[in-house]
Order: structure tokens, then C-alpha cells, then sequence
């Protein structure tokens, strides 16, 4: 015992006086203490010996050495090499931390941290082993640095974290570091975490889960600056509960066998978002901003996926999602999409996605909302049939769609497919339809809203380009509502291609408030089974194939003209309508609007009808609009109209009331007139000239608005009733 006192009193003295470091060695774990900071180390019994509280049996010290080895506070660093690994235990935290090594497996017991310093141990794993793993439990929060490792563990998690505390994983700058985990194992992630985990770091992190997710957390996860790559994994590229947050940074995830992203809720009750998402339980997702790039090829896999809300804040987002529908629950048939939440948030941000597969879609939830950013969809997915019912890929497919704001562009090519699909309702066929075509079709307990912009008129910039095709009698359509449709304001175009490609249809209504809008559609611009209302805005609807503007509410107000403007015509010919609602008496003029229609004359009167409209009948009662508010006039006599014209509806005196022309020549037989400052009993003109005015107010697609321009080449006249 005397020589071993007088060892340490040497190594003590000089220690004191070169201000060097002790470095006890226990089996492949260094504790490192430095001189200024070891004060009394006490030796008892003959047994132990305690330096900085850190009690060490003499039995398992395999060397103490005195080195100018240099310390970093609250550092434990982990180093692998091959088969084995090596620890290091910054003093000040010796007495919190038990390290067990075997091989390349490490694992550490920590204990409290609240004595030093407020602050918390940083374990930082650098080198390489193909057969080893991080280890941790305890109770208490720490960091584990990345510093250049490249770590696969054969049978288990490559970080395995059984603490239930917040656990910083931080990529140091510069290095490339690479984790995965063994297949067939009953490890929940290559890794895993029972606490929240915070992914960050100006580093590169790669990883592959072989068994189930790349990445697990019992709860929350959040990604800041840190490049993250995940090239595969059996289960979700992330996985997690309570919340996910990506504020910055770099994250691609591909190769994964389920979703790139899920959170679903932690516990039963649902917190709403918190403060600094303090103790938050939502089940959401909050993409704020950095990278997003997600590639899913499993059937009926999702991009993202949240239990509740998935908001896009900012960033730039990523989809390219392919696959087979997934029918392993065969009541509840699962399709891929690039999200799907309980409700989808878009605030800001550029969200790109390319959606192929069979019936997939672009965003699905119960509510999607759209406040500002940027919303691109390009969908080719082909369609299918499940239980005798068509199932087409969707651009957007929710119950209730609020496009407030924000610019939004879907393109669609498969067949059967809509570019935005909402409303639910119960529907009911029956008889055979016109001319044994068909049945009679009726919605009933009809849910869900589709409203678009804002009541100050301000809305979001909405282009669709639908070039499907039917299947199995269902068509492709830009947008198909079963709810009502409201649109506010915004601006609008939509384009289809075939036949039943209409632009918006509703089972319910469709009322026109602000905002401009242009359909150019194979079939129906515009449909509707119950009424349509230009309250306001100005909507030009073309169609090549069918009626411009159809409504088969079969009662007065069916298409009613407010203070909102109306281009409609076709260029189909008989029996297509510009207007079309079974009845031209049914129209109603009820503001100081403009309407102007071009198509063939389906006979004006009451009578039979054929699906989509009307034939109507010949009595002069259906060329009479009741209580109009403002002259009209139905013109029943042929009107060639050219493209390359522009026509000018104007008064005797030669006043400009409106300006039109024809993206494609149009032959009209039956004409509607009306427009702001229009009499009854007053004569009106129509012109045309070759050039087009200069000095319009509003220009859209055709429609000329405050011109004082004039024709010069008669076409048509008449008198106002």
C-alpha cells in the first residue's frame, strides 16, 4: 500500500506541475482527467480509488499513465475499428457514465447530468465496423455527434436509444457518415429512439433500415441544416409520433417499403399545436422550410403521412411516388400518393409531384387548404376497377377544398382520372336514360364544400390540363364536386381534351362571385344537376365537343346572370348550347352582368330532354327571361363568327358595351345578349373589325372589357326586350 501512495503522490505532483492529464485505462474504456480540475483523489481500503467521484476498482484498472492528452469537457468519444471499439471519458462526466464494450458493441448507462453545468455529455462516434452499435439508457438528454462513421449493426439498431429524453443526433460539419441496420431482426429502426429526436448538423448522414424504418422515434423528430439521406428501408423512411418538423436542410428518402415520412398521434388526446410545439401530441407534420425529396415505389405508399395536419410552411418538396394499389385490407383499399393527412395546410413553399402507378393521387385528406406557395401535380396514373367501382388517379381528393390562395397547377392523363375531386354524397341510379342511354342519376346527403378565393376577390392562380380519357363509362374531368362550388375570386383555367372531359362539374350548384376564369373543353365547360349563378368575376367557357355552360335544374334561376360576366360558346353545332338549361326561359338576369352566348338553337321551349340538357320545344315562351333586370335579347337567325375577328356589342349611338372573339370559328343559331346599360325596346349592333382594342380595361381570353372600340363590319342586330 506504501508504494502505491507514493505513486500517486508522483503522479499528483506532477501532474500539479506540468498541468497534464491522468489517463486511467479500464479494459478498451480512457477516462481523461486534467490536472486543474482532479483535486483529491482518494484511495481506500486497498481496493478502489475515486477521482472526481468516478470510483474505480484497482482490479479493473488496466493502466494509469500521466500524458498531455487535451480534454473537451462533457465528451465521451467512441471510436470503432473493425471488430472492436474504444471509449473515452472526459473526468467531469466520468462519474455519470458506464460504459460497456464489447467487441464494436458500446453501450452506456448515463446517470443525472444536472451537475454539470447545466449542460449535457456529448458522445460522438467516429470510424468503421461492420458488427457494431451505440447503446444508450438512462434518463437524462444528450447529443450524439457523427464525426465520419460508417456503422452497420448485423442484429440490431445502429443507434439504439432507450432514454426517453430529447436526444440531439448532429452530423459535424464536413464529415459523411453511414449507418444500417440487419435484416430479419425486431429492431423498430436502424435508429431508434424511446425519446424525441432532433436531426441536425451541417454534416451528411446516411442511412438504410433493413429490418423496419431508417429512422424511429417513440416521439417526436425534428430535422435542422442536416444533409439526410435515406436510401431504403423494409418499413417508413421516418417514422414517429406526437410530431415531425423539418426546418432546414437536405432530406432525400427513397427505396422504402412503406411511407417517406409518418407521424401519427402519440397518445389518445390530440394537443392542437403548441407553443415551440412544447409537450405537442398532434400527429402532424410541419415542412418550414430546406429540401424535401421523397421517391416511393410500394403499393399504396404515401410521401408523407400525417395522423392529423400536414402543413407546408416553406421549402422546396419533392414527390415521385409510383405503385399497385394496396388491397391487403380488401374494405379499405389503399392508394399512393404524395400526401395524405386528416387535413393538408399550404402556406407557402414549392411542392412538386409526380405521381404514376395505378390511381394515385396528389394530395389526399379530409380538408385540403391551400393560403399560399406554390402546388405543381403531374398524374399519369392509370385506373382501375375494385368491387365493380372505377377507381381514376386524383390531382387533389378531399371532402371539403378551400383554394384560398397560393399557385396551383395539375396535370392529369390517365384515364377516369380528376384533377380535383371533392364532396361525398349517396347516389342513386335509375331508368334508362334518353333514348335508352344511360339512367337518371341523383345525389342525395350531400356533404363537403369546394370554395375558391376569397370574398375581397383575391384567390389563388388554378391551371388544370386534363387529356384522359374515359373508362368503364367514367370519365376524366378537371374538377368534380358533389358539394356546392363557390368561387370568390382567383383566376382560373382549365383545359380537357375528350370526350365527358368536363372543366368543373357539380352535383349540387355552382356560384361565380370574382376572379376570371377560362374552360376550353372537349365536353361541358361548365355542369351542374342543380343551378349556376355569374354573381360576379368574368368567366369565358369554350367548348369543341358539347355545351359551353349546362344546367339540368329544370327550374327558373337555373342559369341566373348577376353582376358577373359570361362568355359562353361552342363550336360542336347541333343541338350544343352555349347556354343550356333545358328551358331558355329558366335563365335569369338579376344584376348588371354582361352575358353573351354562341351555339345552336335546341328550340327554346319546355318539353323532353336528353342527358346533359334539353331538346326543349318551339313555344315563344322560351325565348322570354322573366323580370330581367336589364335589356336582352335571344337571337335566333345564323351567326358565322371567324377567329381573328373581334365583334362589338354596342348601342345605336355606337357605344361599346362589350368586345368579343372565338378562339374557334362558331356557327351560332341561338344567341343570348345582355350586358350593362342594355334597355328594352332600344336597337343594338354587333360589328366586327380585324384588330384588336387597345384600350380595354380587362383582357381575358377573348373578352374585352371598358374598350371604347367599334366595329366596322356589320353582323347582327336587334332590339332589346
Amino acid at each position: 500500500m506504501k508504494k502505491i501512495l507514493i505513486f500517486i503522490a508522483a503522479m499528483l505532483t506532477t501532474m500539479t506541475v506540468a498541468a497534464q492529464t491522468l489517463s486511467v485505462q479500464v479494459g478498451n474504456v480512457t477516462y481523461l482527467f486534467p490536472a486543474a480540475q482532479t483535486g483529491e483523489m482518494t484511495y481506500a481500503d486497498g481496493t478502489t480509488l475515486t477521482i472526481m467521484n468516478k470510483v474505480f476498482a484497482l482490479s479493473d484498472i488496466t493502466s494509469i499513465a500521466v500524458s498531455e492528452t487535451e480534454v473537451t469537457d462533457n465528451l465521451v468519444a467512441i471510436a470503432y475499428n473493425g471488430t472492436s471499439a474504444t471509449v473515452t471519458v472526459a473526468g467531469n462526466v466520468a462519474q455519470y457514465v458506464e460504459p460497456t464494450v464489447s467487441g464494436a458493441y458500446v453501450s452506456i448507462n448515463q446517470s443525472n447530468t444536472d451537475a454539470v453545468d447545466g449542460d449535457e455529455i456529448t458522445y460522438q462516434l467516429s470510424g468503421t465496423s461492420s458488427d457494431g452499435q451505440f447503446a444508450l439508457s438512462g434518463a437524462y438528454k444528450c447529443t450524439v455527434s457523427l464525426a465520419g462513421v460508417n456503422l452497420t449493426c448485423a442484429s440490431d439498431a445502429a443507434i439504439n436509444i432507450t432514454n426517453k429524453k430529447r436526444i440531439q443526433i448532429s452530423a459535424k460539419k464536413g464529415t459523411e457518415n453511414t449507418l444500417a441496420d440487419g435484416s430479419n431482426g425486431s429492431q423498430k429502426g436502424c435508429i431508434y429512439s424511446k425519446g424525441q429526436i432532433q436531426l441536425q448538423g451541417n454534416g451528411t448522414l446516411n442511412v438504410v433500415g433493413n429490418t423496419a424504418h431508417a429512422i424511429k422515434s417513440a416521439d417526436y423528430i425534428s430535422v435542422k441544416n442536416l444533409t439526410l439521406n435515406i436510401n431504403g428501408s423494409v418499413g417508413d423512411g421516418i417514422n414517429c409520433n406526437g410530431y415531425f418538423q423539418m426546418k432546414s436542410g437536405t432530406v432525400t428518402i427513397k427505396g422504402t417499403g412503406d411511407e417517406g415520412i409518418q407521424c401519427d398521434l402519440d397518445g389518445t388526446t390530440y394537443t392542437g399545436e403548441t407553443a415551440d410545439h412544447e409537450d405537442e401530441d398532434t400527429g402532424n407534420i410541419y415542412i418550414d422550410g430546406g429540401t424535401l425529396s421523397i421517391t416511393t415505389t410500394a403499393a399504396g405508399a404515401k410521401g408523407l403521412k400525417a395522423d392529423s395536419i400536414a402543413y407546408v410552411n416553406g421549402g422546396t418538396l419533392t414527390f415521385n411516388c409510383s405503385g399497385n394499389v394496396d388491397t391487403s385490407d380488401a374494405s379499405d383499399p389503399s392508394y399512393v400518393a404524395a400526401i395524405s393527412a386528416g387535413k393538408f395546410v399550404q402556406n407557402g413553399g414549392t411542392i412538386t409531384a409526380t405521381i404514376k402507378g395505378v390511381a394515385g393521387r396528389g394530395v389526399k385528406a379530409y380538408d385540403i387548404v391551400t393560403n399560399g406557395g406554390e402546388l405543381t401535380i403531374a398524374n399519369s396514373a392509370t385506373p382501375t376497377t375494385i368491387s365493380n367501382d372505377v377507381k381514376g388517379a386524383k390531382g387533389l381528393k378531399a371532402l371539403n377544398v378551400a383554394l384560398n390562395a397560393g399557385t396551383i397547377n395539375i396535370t392529369m392523363s390517365g384515364n377516369a382520372s380528376k384533377a380535383i375531386r371533392c364532396g361525398d354524397g349517396t347516389q342513386t341510379t335509375s331508368g334508362g336514360g334518353w333514348g335508352g342511354m344511360g339512367g337518371s342519376t341523383k345525389w342525395s346527403n350531400v356533404t363537403g364544400s369546394y370554395t375558391q378565393g376569397l370574398s375581397d376577390g383575391t384567390g389563388p392562380t388554378l391551371t388544370i390540363n386534363q387529356t384522359g380519357s374515359s373508362y368503364n363509362s367514367s370519365s376524366a374531368k378537371g374538377i368534380k364536386a358533389i358539394c356546392a362550388v363557390k368561387i370568390y375570386g382567383g383566376q382560373t383555367e382549365v383545359y380537357t381534351k375528350s370526350t365527358g372531359g368536363e372543366g368543373l362539374e357539380s352535383k349540387t350548384s355552382i356560384d361565380i362571385q370574382g376572379g376570371k376564369h377560362y374552360f376550353q373543353c372537349y365536353d361541358d365547360c361548365i355542369n351542374s344537376a342543380g343551378k349556376i349563378f355569374f354573381n360576379g368575376g368574368v368567366t369565358v367557357c369554350y367548348s369543341n365537343g358539347n355545351d359551353a355552360v349546362d344546367s339540368n335544374a329544370g327550374t327558373t334561376g337555373a342559369i341566373t346572370i348577376g353582376d358577373g360576366v359570361v362568355f359562353a360558346y361552342t363550336t360542336k353545332g347541333a343541338p350544343e348550347e352555349g347556354l343550356d338549361c333545358d328551358n331558355n326561359s329558366y335563365i335569369q338576369i338579376t344584376g348588371k352582368g354582361i352575358g353573351i352566348s354562341a351555339g345552336a338553337n335546341q328550340g327554346g321551349g319546355g318539353g323532353g330532354g336528353r342527358p346533359g340538357g334539353g331538346w326543349g320545344g318551339n313555344s315563344s315562351s322560351g325565348y322570354t327571361i322573366s323580370n330581367a333586370q336589364q335589356g336582352y335579347a335571344f337571337v335566333t337567325n345564323t351567326i358565322s363568327y371567324t377567329t381573328g375577328r373581334y365583334y362589338t356589342l354596342a348601342d345605336a349611338s355606337g357605344k361599346n358595351l362589350v368586345t368579343y372573339s372565338f378562339a374557334g370559328n362558331c356557327s351560332s343559331s341561338l344567341a343570348l345578349f345582355t350586358a350593362t346599360g342594355m334597355v328594352k325596346n332600344s336597337d343594338y349592333n354587333v360589328k366586327f373589325s380585324t384588330s384588336a382594342p387597345t384600350d380595354a380595361t380587362t383582357v381575358w381570353h377573348g373578352l374585352y372589357l371598358g374598350s371604347s372600340a367599334q366595329g366596322t363590319n356589320s353582323v347582327t342586330s336587334f332590339v332589346a326586350q
